[in-house]
């Protein structure tokens, strides 16, 4: 499978690759800006940086490198990507991961409780607080978890409840009820039942593992990450250190409400690089990318879409309507009649995994169209096939010169508080992010009478309709 490696920094690129120093800087952008190319061809300069400082102090060690990814599939195409940067003559020690296999790799005296378990018993502590749906508490109860330790957890009742909405809600008198009843009776459940959950290992690589000592650390879809997450990589950096957040808040599909400030980051001015040019779309789907994003504000260190950012042209995606097995035939033809596959790669996306390729699976094998299945895939494929198929969450960060999106349906959008919380705002962030993913083209399939809640940001004047 390609990976679409960029070597060459542009004008807006240099100043940030250019740069070494020690410290954290952060490095924003709207999808297609080439926040993670830049932030990796960075890498290079600031190794070079760490082995001067190595030689000047006669310091005889590896440089040790940290880059962490937010989901297993980006981290098997950013180790493409950092290969194709790194200089074999210096002495490097590179980890590229995501942060849970990091930090399983440091602690293996807990039992990782099945999130499902997790889900289903925060639910059932949820039964008697009406004010909240037992949905909206399982995230409620994630985003507290992810933003406080259990030393200081106390503090969400007073704290501004920053990355969460306004609606519905929760006063001081509910946070009240909401730790009481559910918080300290599930943390009290893990432990009877001898289980740790993932933001208990967040707390536990701050408190518990002596630092590794990192030289440089990058940490790209950093918006995804929470607050403890960030607290324990900053544990384990070296006193002379280089830490790179790439993140856009616009794409941040979980809500985890942090500040810099109290992970422990003085994040100056100075230090932090908008990049404002799209390198990746035309600006057909630029434009597309932003109507679906209609109604949602951008926060601080985000970015839109930005038509006049694209530098090039291209056709106006695509709304094909029709069964769903039409619109597979339709995407197969069109695949062998405008595509070279030996040079061009191409990713159907859909909202959910699993039964929901089956169907687009075997036709792709009928008619002899080699693919690779990478969602949660932590090795970026070597092979020759240039098809993908992948979910929306999966395909954070990645990209394509063809994107299909097929059989979207209120089905596999569903939004049951569609007025409440940030549902809808996450299906658009999410169908934003799959079509972000585009070089060339975009097509988007849906059957007439089961659309998805998300056609009403298909704006005529933007798209070309195909009615099979």
């Amino acid at each position: 499978m390609r990976a679409l490696v960029r070597t060459t920094p542009t004008a807006e690129q240099l100043p940030i690759i250019s740069r070494n120093s020690y410290g954290v800087e952060v490095i924003c952008g709207a999808a297609g800006s080439g926040k993670t190319s830049t932030a990796l061809m960075r890498l290079k300069s600031l190794i070079y940086m760490c082995d001067a400082r190595h030689k000047r102090e006669s310091i005889d060690k590896p440089i040790n490198v940290l880059v962490l990814t937010f989901n297993r599939t980006l981290s098997g195409y950013v180790k493409a990507l950092v290969d194709s940067q790194l200089d074999t003559d210096l002495k490097v020690d590179v980890e590229i991961s995501t942060f849970a296999k990091w930090a399983r790799r440091s602690i293996n005296n807990g039992k990782i409780c099945p999130e499902a378990k997790a889900e289903s018993k925060i639910k059932e502590l949820s039964a008697h607080i009406i004010a909240l749906s037992p949905e909206y508490i399982v995230k409620e109860v994630d985003y507290l978890l992810g933003r406080f330790s259990i030393a200081d957890i106390e503090n969400y009742i007073q704290y501004e409840r920053t990355g969460r909405g306004a609606v519905p809600r929760v006063e001081r008198t509910l946070r009240r009820e909401l730790l009481d009843k559910v918080v300290y009776p599930y943390k009290q459940w893990l432990s009877e039942e001898g289980y740790i959950d993932w933001n208990d290992l967040a707390v536990m690589m701050s408190n518990e593992t002596q630092s590794i000592g990192y030289d440089i650390v990058i940490v790209d879809e950093a918006q995804d990450f929470s607050a403890n997450q960030l607290r324990a990589i900053k544990h384990h950096l070296s006193i002379e250190s280089s830490l790179t957040f790439v993140m856009d808040t616009v794409q941040r599909i979980y809500a985890r409400g942090f500040t810099w400030s109290e992970c422990g980051f003085d994040v100056r001015p100075g230090k932090v690089f908008q990049l404002r040019k799209n390198h990746r779309n035309t600006r057909q789907i630029a434009n597309f990318a932003k109507h679906v994003l209609e109604g949602i504000a951008v926060e601080d260190n985000g970015a839109l879409p930005d038509l006049n950012a694209a530098s090039k042209d291209g056709d106006l995606p695509y709304i094909v309507n029709g069964n769903y097995l039409q619109q597979v035939d339709w995407a197969i033809t069109f695949i062998k009649e405008n595509i070279d596959l030996s040079l061009e790669s191409v990713a159907f996306l859909k909202p959910k995994g699993g039964a929901w390729f089956t169907t687009l699976k075997n036709k792709l094998n009928e008619n002899s169209l080699p693919f690779v299945e990478i969602t949660r895939d932590s090795e970026w494929p070597d092979g020759d096939e240039n098809i993908a198929l992948c979910t929306f969450h999966s395909a954070k960060g990645l990209e394509f010169d063809h994107v299909f999106i097929l059989g979207l349906s209120g089905e596999n959008t569903a939004c049951s508080e569609i007025n409440i919380d940030d549902g809808l705002i996450v299906l658009q962030k999410l169908l934003a992010v799959a079509v972000a993913r585009a070089r060339l083209r975009v097509a988007i399939g849906q059957k007439i009478g089961e659309e998805s809640v998300l056609s009403a940001y298909f704006t005529d004047a933007l798209v070309q309709v195909v009615n099979l």
